[in-house]
This record gives C-alpha cells, sequence and structure tokens, in this order.
C-alpha cells in the first residue's frame, strides 16, 4: 500500500519528497480533508494563476502562498449563496452529507446484472388479445424493439413488446431479429381512439393498476435523492479550468473502476500516447481525431483523450482493426488494452467496458411499510412529456381533457409530467403571436404569467390526492435555468398547490420502494453512435443507448450535447436557427450521476423518437412519447402497473447478512402501457 509521503511525490514529482514540503502538503490534505489527487489540482490552479513561471516550483515559499490561495478558495465556497457546485475541490461523486443515499446490492453477474441479459418478450397470446380489442389487426403494428430472445438460462419467462408477426416466429425459433415496424405515426390511414394501448410490456404480469381509492389518502411516498442547492448555480458563466477539472476527474473516476472491476494493478496501466512495444491498459474518453470535425463520425476517425495524470491530456489516434465487434459514441469513458508500437497510432487490442452500477434494495421493514401504505394493491404511475400545445394553435384543450380523465377514469397515484410546458421553440411563441385567451379579464404579459393564469388554473383542477412530479425541460420558458443539469421550477410562483413536487433535471427519487430516475434530454436522438460488427449493428438502437447510460452512469454521457437545427421562414426567407439539443454546464456534470453509483429501477428519458418501453439489464427504460403532436393529434403517455411488494413468495429477492436486504425486482412486477391521450 502507497504512503502518504509517496502519493505526495507521485502527483508533486521528487520536489516533494523534501521533508518540510512533503510535510506541508500533506497536512494540507488533512486541514481541507481532500486527496493528494485533488490537492495536485488546486496547485496546477495555483501556478496558472500567478503570472511568474516560478511560482511553479515547489519551494517552501510557494507552499506557503499555496497555502493562502486553497484558504481563499475555500472560504469563498463556504460563503457562496447562489454557485453550489457538485464538486467540492474536486470529489465529484460525493453526496451531499444531508442527503440520504440509496441502499445497494452489488449485482451478481458484472456483466448482465443479475444474469438476465435479454429484454423480455412478447406474450404470444397478445394477437388473441389485440383481436379482441381492435377487430382486425392487419393494420396495426407492434413496434419492435429489435433483438429478442428466449433466455434458457432464466427461470423466469420474460416478455416484451415485439412485431406481432415476429411472435409468431418466435415458437419456431430460439432466437431471431425482428424487422422494424412502420411508426405509429405514419400511417395515415390508422385512427387510434384515445385511451388505446398501442404498446404494451409484460401485459402477462398484472392487470392494469385500479389506482386511487375513495378514501381521499395518499398512498405513495415520495423521498428525493440529490441536494437541492447543488442546482442553484449560475448559468453561461463556466470556468475553463473547473470544466477541465470536471472532464479530468471522469476519467479518473472510471480508471479506479475499471482497475477494480478487472483486478487490474496501477502498474498495468501506462500512456498510450508515447510509443512503445508493450502491451498496456489505458482509460479515456472517445473523442474525434479533430477538433473541427463535423457531422458522422467513423471508426478510422477516433482518438483517446488521456487524463493529466496518465496521460498529461494529450490525444492519440485508435486503431480498431483487431476489433471485430463495437459500439462507440463521443464522450464515451472506456478502458482499452494494446500498444502504441509506431508513435502514431494505438492498436486496441481488447476493449475493457466499465461494469454495471449496483442496484438499489429495501429493508424488510421498509416493505412492509409499503405494503401497508398501498393496502396491498399495485400502484399507478401515469409519465407524460411535453409540448402540451401544438405548433398550429396554442389551445389547452388537450390538457384540460387530459386532467379530466385523470381525476374521473385513470386515478393514478402518482402522475409525472415532464416539459417543456410552455416551449420556447414553439412556432407562435418565437414569432410573438400568442392568441388572447377566453375568460381572463387582464391577457397574460409575460410568459409566466401565460403558466400563471392559464397553465396553472388546468393543472390545480387534479385532485389532491394525486401526488404530481414536475420535471422541466431546458425549453421551458418558465425556468430559471436553460442549460442541463437544471434547477428545478419554483412550485410558489407557479401558483400550485402542496401535492405538486418540483423535482430537477435530472433528478432520482423514490416512489415508495420503486427508485426513478427522470432526465429530460433526448439523448436517444442525440447520441450518433460508430458502429462496427453484424450482430452489434443487428441489435436493437434503444438497448444499445440504453446500456451505454448505464455502463457509464450518466443520464447524458454524450459529450459535447447534441445540436437540433430548428428552419425558420419559407423561400428566399428561410433561415437556420441551431438551438443545442443539451447546452452542457460541464462543470456540473457530476450533477447527472447516478446517485450514489446506483442504477434507478425505472429510467424515464423522453425522446422526440416513438414511444417505448424496454427492459435493459433488469431496468425499466420508458420513453413515453410526446402529449400532443406538432398538428394537434393526440399523443401518447406511459401508464406503469407495479404489483404492490411483499416479503411473501418470491417477486423480490431476499439476500440474508447483517441485515436482511429485498431486492426490487420491478422489471418482473410491472407492466407498462403507451397509451393515446
Amino acid at each position: 500500500m502507497m504512503s502518504d509521503n509517496d502519493e505526495i511525490a507521485q502527483y508533486f514529482g521528487p520536489d516533494a519528497a523534501k521533508p518540510e514540503i512533503n510535510s506541508a502538503l500533506k497536512n494540507l490534505t488533512k486541514l481541507h480533508a481532500i486527496s493528494a489527487d485533488d490537492l495536485f489540482i488546486n496547485w496546477e490552479q495555483f501556478s496558472q494563476n500567478e503570472r511568474h513561471e516560478a511560482s511553479t516550483a515547489l519551494s517552501t515559499s510557494n507552499v506557503d502562498q499555496f497555502k493562502m490561495f486553497l484558504q481563499t478558495k475555500m472560504e469563498k465556497l463556504a460563503n457562496s449563496v447562489g454557485d453550489h457546485s457538485i464538486h467540492s475541490m474536486g470529489s465529484s461523486s460525493a453526496p451531499s452529507s444531508t442527503i440520504k443515499k440509496p441502499r445497494t446490492i452489488r449485482p451478481i453477474n458484472g456483466g448482465s446484472m443479475f444474469g438476465f441479459k435479454k429484454s423480455p418478450m412478447v406474450n404470444k397470446k397478445r394477437k388473441l388479445q389485440v383481436k379482441k380489442e381492435h377487430g382486425d389487426t392487419d393494420n396495426l403494428q407492434f413496434k419492435s424493439e429489435g433483438d429478442a430472445s428466449f433466455n434458457n438460462d432464466s427461470d423466469v419467462q420474460q416478455e416484451s413488446s415485439v412485431n406481432i408477426e415476429s411472435s409468431v416466429k418466435a415458437e419456431l425459433s430460439v432466437k431471431f431479429e425482428s424487422s422494424p415496424s412502420t411508426p405509429f405515426s405514419s400511417s395515415p390511414k390508422r385512427s387510434v381512439t384515445p385511451g388505446s394501448v398501442v404498446d404494451s410490456l409484460n401485459p402477462q404480469n398484472l392487470d392494469v393498476a385500479p389506482g386511487t381509492s375513495e378514501d381521499n389518502e395518499s398512498h405513495v411516498k415520495i423521498q428525493p435523492y440529490y441536494d437541492p442547492t447543488k442546482y442553484k448555480f449560475r448559468t453561461l458563466r463556466q470556468k475553463i479550468v473547473d470544466s477541465s477539472d470536471v472532464l479530468d476527474e471522469q476519467i479518473e473516476i472510471a480508471n479506479k473502476l475499471i482497475q477494480k472491476h478487472y483486478k487490474l494493478s496501477p502498474s498495468d496501466f501506462g500512456d498510450p500516447t508515447i510509443q512503445s512495444q508493450t502491451e498496456i491498459y489505458t482509460v479515456g474518453r472517445i473523442v474525434p481525431d479533430s477538433p473541427t470535425a463535423e457531422g458522422f463520425l467513423n471508426i478510422e476517425s477516433l482518438s483517446l483523450e488521456t487524463s493529466r495524470i496518465n496521460g498529461v491530456g494529450r490525444r492519440t489516434r485508435l486503431n480498431f482493426e483487431n476489433i471485430e465487434e463495437i459500439s462507440l459514441f463521443s464522450g464515451q469513458l472506456i478502458g482499452l488494452k494494446g500498444k502504441n508500437a509506431n508513435g502514431e497510432f494505438f492498436l486496441v487490442d481488447e476493449i475493457l467496458s466499465l461494469p454495471y452500477p449496483d442496484a438499489p434494495v429495501s429493508t424488510e421493514e421498509d416493505i412492509i411499510s409499503y405494503q401497508t401504505l398501498l393496502n396491498n394493491t399495485a400502484s399507478k404511475i401515469i409519465v407524460t412529456s411535453g409540448p402540451y400545445v401544438p405548433e398550429n394553435a396554442f389551445d389547452l384543450t388537450h390538457l384540460s381533457t387530459f386532467v379530466d380523465k385523470i381525476n374521473n377514469v385513470i386515478k393514478p397515484h402518482t402522475l409525472i409530467m415532464l416539459g417543456p410546458f410552455i416551449d420556447v421553440t414553439n412556432t407562435m411563441i418565437m414569432n410573438g403571436t400568442l392568441p388572447d385567451f377566453p375568460g381572463l379579464k387582464v391577457q397574460p404579459r409575460t410568459l409566466d404569467e401565460v403558466f400563471t393564469k392559464v397553465f396553472s388554473p388546468i393543472l390545480k383542477n387534479i385532485n389532491p390526492t394525486i401526488q404530481v412530479v414536475l420535471v422541466p425541460s431546458t425549453r421551458d420558458a418558465s425556468s430559471n435555468h436553460a442549460s442541463y443539469p437544471q434547477d428545478s421550477f419554483d412550485r410558489k410562483s407557479l401558483q400550485l398547490p402542496k401535492n405538486f413536487k418540483c423535482f430537477t433535471n435530472p433528478s432520482t427519487f423514490q416512489l415508495n420502494e420503486t427508485y426513478f430516475g427522470c432526465s429530460n434530454v433526448d439523448i436517444f436522438k442525440d447520441m450518433k453512435e460508430i458502429i462496427k460488427g453484424g450482430n452489434t449493428s443487428m441489435r436493437n438502437r434503444f438497448d444499445r443507448i440504453a446500456e451505454h447510460i448505464l455502463q457509464q452512469r450518466r443520464f447524458y454521457p454524450l459529450f459535447p450535447g447534441g445540436v437540433k437545427k430548428v428552419t425558420l421562414g419559407t423561400g428566399d426567407k428561410k433561415t437556420y436557427r441551431h438551438i443545442s439539443g443539451a447546452d452542457l454546464e460541464v462543470a456540473y456534470l457530476g450533477l447527472t450521476e447516478f446517485v450514489g453509483n446506483t442504477a434507478p429501477d425505472v429510467v424515464i428519458i423522453p425522446s422526440e423518437m416513438n414511444a417505448f418501453a424496454r427492459i435493459i439489464k433488469n431496468v425499466l427504460f420508458i420513453n413515453p412519447g410526446k402529449f400532443v403532436k406538432p398538428r394537434g393529434a393526440n399523443g401518447t403517455h406511459a401508464q406503469i402497473s407495479i404489483a404492490c411488494p411483499t416479503t411473501e413468495g418470491d417477486s423480490l429477492t431476499r439476500f440474508d447478512g447483517d441485515e436482511v436486504l429485498y431486492l426490487h425486482n420491478t422489471w418482473k412486477r410491472s407492466r407498462v402501457d403507451i397509451v393515446t391521450n
């Protein structure tokens, strides 16, 4: 084990071996409770802030000045009110001491999350069920969500939604590839009435939950898992030094994960940018080989960006000719084995993917309390995603009708609503052509007043026993933050009642025993993968991206963020305006990581792609689809039914130890329906 003196010298060089300097630096790590790595990062910042080059020398006088620099920085961090970062002197993943961390358990199989490798399959009786509900099925297709197969290693029969024709083929073959179906919204002849189920996941597991009872009591306990004060930072004030620290720290965290998971020693790792005939392990970030690269990348145009410690932040070109199958994207943290024999590129012989995160668990006492709270009935959660008004008319009829249906027909325990509510990219808002709203004595003068005078009265009609969670979008006019990660709405300023909970974007929270992770940035559309290998390319794209999210342990692992192009005007007056798909606050990307390195039971990420519900590595991934289509057609929402947790039977997986813990198995106890509004 490396001593404190050796660790200081490793980062600061041989000059730090002098007793007086080594002792002073070691005292600083203890005084400010930071690691030698973080101390060195602050030393670099101190050196860059000084104008004379001599400041970089490790002398007694410079160390004394460094003490003052560090003390001043700590005082500024402690006294700042509106600029809270998740990074406190370099520790990105440490949550606030006041925030409860979820209990976790390490997966049995580090590669496949408790051994279940495939997304579940649809019940072969689904076709008969569709015939009963919809009659002729010739014009009704269910989205094929990619590679599906029977998992003979599992004693649990897994089911999911696939193309109806493919479900018949499943009887004849152990494994098959299902062909993509026509997107639901692209069939002009098909007419689906409101309330129709257009796709269903695990319909055989349980019936749709009945919803709230008539006792006028809430049966849901909500616990957020984030520190809201850390989202109060001021946007558009990024410092290059802070951003570089975060990006470098991400690589170092990935390095430690790979070392631990693959049982490697620090001596096995080297600098991939240095010419050598010896194979080494290295960890870095996938980046384009040119800083001006535009458009789609390919397997020949990738480089690896190293950390400051392992490669002084340099980049080296990558050669994947020895790798048969691969799925990469810009910003991906990855481990590689290979060598840089000619000094021109790093020849990759093996890829070391990041291990999957831990799974959340609950104690026996918690399970019994949630069972009592739900009266042994299934919970019902509705998920919607904006926009809530069409492009061609600022009409809230769809939302008003939906609220009536929520109160009188659906009756969920929880309603999760993701923005945008007032979309700044809406054509009528960009052109300033909002209509007068009937029934108002004084018309709204600002977009904030549009929310309080038009949206809020409709939302207030939601039954107060229904818990409502609001998650903003970076396109929301009512949000003070227009970048990601994003602060929550202000419930009081929006004039909403107490059954509304305003959470950040992204946010992790617990509904009874189930952990939810919500991120309102379209990673499924933004991520442009670089694919090599037939089997990899044949797999469903949603599956691959979902696995990347789990492995990278971040809701938006892409870097830099995607860009969306918006067309304005027609003919000769046509102009283009670029609106970023994710305006990333790089210095605060630690807020987009999974809390406590724990994978949520359910991950909700709205996307412009077709609505879907998938099970990836025993995690439910849900895209509820748009609430309303641009031209006013009915959109979709997701309806989640989760069976009541119980310590009896095998619905939960029990782990005996110092304390009895239960794995939630939400993916096995749930049913998800994609329903038209």
